[in-house]
């Protein structure tokens, strides 16, 4: 594999976490009363302003510096920051619950091989 290859691994591997963790966020907000669904997305949306902010300081010393890869870092920063951000809130949420931890791990292991097993044969 190339490095642009392992790169965009890691970055599938990471959007397919982030998705994966926004459904099972919006599936446990939407079993709540409809009072707390706009608190609980005041809070997502505070969990994930740290990642947005590192992914602009990010690409503004790339910018200032000249760093030619920032393209790159970016492609892993932001579905990393957001990943983060929504097992922040689900942890706030429902606690950590490591079975369900590894399930969900699990399931991103098997979408995520699965996509990059396809982007590789085409």
């Amino acid at each position: 594999m190339t490095p642009i290859a392992i790169i965009e691994a890691v970055a599938t591997f990471l959007w397919t976490m982030a998705i994966v963790g926004i459904a099972e966020w919006m599936w446990t907000v939407a079993r709540m009363d409809r009072r707390q669904h706009i608190p609980h997305t005041a809070e997502l949306l505070g969990n994930l302003v740290p990642a947005m902010v590192a992914l602009v300081v990010v690409v503004m010393v790339g910018a200032f510096v000249g760093l030619p890869s920032v393209v790159v870092i970016i492609a892993m920063l932001f579905p990393a920051g957001l990943a983060f951000g929504v097992q922040m809130s689900l942890n706030d949420l429902r606690g950590t619950v490591w079975p369900r931890e590894i399930v969900r791990l699990a399931l991103v292991l098997v979408i995520a091989a699965g996509v990059v097993i396809y982007r590789q044969a085409s």
